[in-house]
């Protein structure tokens, strides 16, 4: 009985952690430099369920609807110059310090599957 309560715990405190995980990326900025095509600093912003990217001169280049859960983060786009639109991307996604890092679990959007796991995006205001 002591090991199942000391396993519940550690499951519970685990399942908190990705919450605050998930909920500390909510009303953040991310940004970063993508090479060909693009050839742009761009910024990622994430907001409670939608997102959407800005280019250097502050112009929506894609919007998309968002969902956090735990570690994972899914994007389906919506409108914009580099929109997948009906193609939803799933991420897992690690945060150190002021850098996000995103790994490919599943994305039929090409551009997308290309940009955001072999960019470190670093915190913007």
């Amino acid at each position: 009985m002591k090991h199942l309560t000391i396993l519940l715990m550690l499951f519970v405190a685990a399942g908190a952690r990705s919450r605050a995980d998930a909920q500390s990326l909510v009303n953040t900025n991310w940004k970063a430099f993508i090479a060909d095509p693009v050839n742009d600093t761009l910024v990622l912003h994430i907001k409670t369920d939608t997102s959407f990217v800005t280019n250097a001169t502050g112009a929506v280049v894609v919007r998309s609807v968002c969902k956090l859960s735990g570690d994972t983060l899914s994007l389906t786009d919506y409108d914009g110059e580099y929109a997948c639109p009906s193609m939803t991307g799933r991420y897992k996604m690690s945060q150190a310090d002021d850098l996000l890092k995103f790994v490919l679990i599943d994305d039929p959007c090409d551009g997308r599957a290309g940009a955001l796991p072999n960019t470190k995006w670093r915190k913007a205001p």
